[in-house]
């Protein structure tokens, strides 16, 4: 009995399973909670700068379980030098409207340091950086995975509107293909870490590249975190429901079928999701919260284990 006891214990100490960095709870858990060093490690990387100051903006607790917030609204919000506002958050698809959407969220950035009755001296340049698990179609002709966007002059183009505008997009299918022809691009490697932390070719990586590591480092480490893997669990929950109807809706194109699809696509997940908190040893209160099933239908889920 003794001995059953102890077995469990070590089970129940073993380290749990590294959580994936793309997802945007983990991302921002990784790049805002973790090293200072390893965030801006990464931006200078992207956007070919030296940082020399790193104010992150940690007014959002990630972890407070906020209801109205969008799960899509889970980025990193930094000012780099005192003088330029960046914006980093990871996507894992795409959509018809997706560009206009980075336009959108951009502006909104821009706006936020004018105060009504501020003088325009207060804007600042804003440079947001998008990372998307996905092919952009409207990219279908660019090769390359890392695209920079400014306002240029139709004849002109060497000559920017303003420097103050600036979208940076990097699709990551695109960067993991680019990576096998350029494997001494720091940014590449990056992305690399960010598709698969747990892939071969990241334990080379980072024999050169030190940031890299202590990232890998700190994700182990926040992968610990109960509360941090519930959260991650849920966002993979609330992705995967929207996915379903996505695509429930392009396969019916009616009204019942996405319904009725959707309904048994959702249950299909929840009850995926389940299965792997029960398998993290997770409580059963905890486990109904976060997947809405009954404990009823968790238990028979235990047993069926």
């Amino acid at each position: 009995m003794n001995q059953e006891k102890s077995i469990t214990n070590e089970e129940n100490q073993e380290k749990k399973e590294i959580l994936q960095p793309k997802n945007d709870v983990v991302f921002k858990a990784l790049f805002t909670r973790g090293k200072e060093s390893i965030t801006k490690a990464l931006i200078e990387d992207i956007l070919k700068i030296k940082i020399h100051k790193l104010d992150l903006d940690k007014s959002k607790d990630l972890l407070n379980d906020n209801k109205k917030d969008k799960n899509g609204r889970l980025d990193l919000r930094a000012v780099l030098n005192d003088n330029i506002e960046c914006d980093i958050e990871i996507q894992l698809s795409t959509h018809d409207k997706v560009l206009e959407r980075f336009l959108y969220y951009w502006s909104k950035i821009y706006a936020s340091n004018l105060e009504i009755g501020d003088k325009y001296d207060k804007l600042r340049q804003t440079i947001s950086i998008i990372i998307i698990d996905d092919e952009i179609k409207q990219f279908s002709e660019i090769k390359k995975a890392y695209t920079k966007w400014q306002i240029r002059e139709e004849e002109y183009r060497n000559i920017i509107l303003t420097s103050y505008f600036q979208i940076c997009i990097i699709e990551l299918p695109k960067a993991i293909k680019e990576y096998e022809k350029n494997k001494n691009d720091e940014v590449l490697q990056w992305m690399k870490f960010l598709d698969n932390p747990e892939d071969m070719e990241v334990e080379k990586i980072m024999e050169e590249n030190q940031d890299i590591k202590e990232a890998k480092e700190e994700l182990e480490k926040i992968s610990q975190d109960k509360r941090l893997r519930i959260m991650a669990i849920r966002a993979d929950l609330e992705r995967r429901d929207y996915e379903q109807c996505l695509y429930e809706a392009r396969r019916d194109g009616k009204a019942e079928g996405i319904k009725v699809g959707r309904a048994e696509g959702v249950q299909n997940e929840k009850k995926e999701i389940a299965i792997k908190m029960l398998q993290e040893k997770m409580d059963i209160k905890v486990i109904t919260k976060v997947t809405g099933l009954t404990e009823e239908e968790i238990k028979k889920l235990s047993m069926e284990e």
